[in-house]
């Protein structure tokens, strides 16, 4: 009996879900630069 398939879709989950993380985490990242841009316009710097 083989793993090799199970290996090979536990291995793609696992990417798929690394990819997932810095996709959101790239975007909560720029939602913040923007709001600290606003602020910055905001108290006049």
């Amino acid at each position: 009996m083989s793993f090799l398939p199970y290996l090979f879709a536990a291995y793609t989950a696992v990417w798929i879900g690394i990819f997932a993380y810095l996709l959101r985490l790239n975007r909560r990242t720029h939602e913040l630069e923007v709001e600290v841009q606003q602020l910055r316009h905001r108290l006049g710097g």
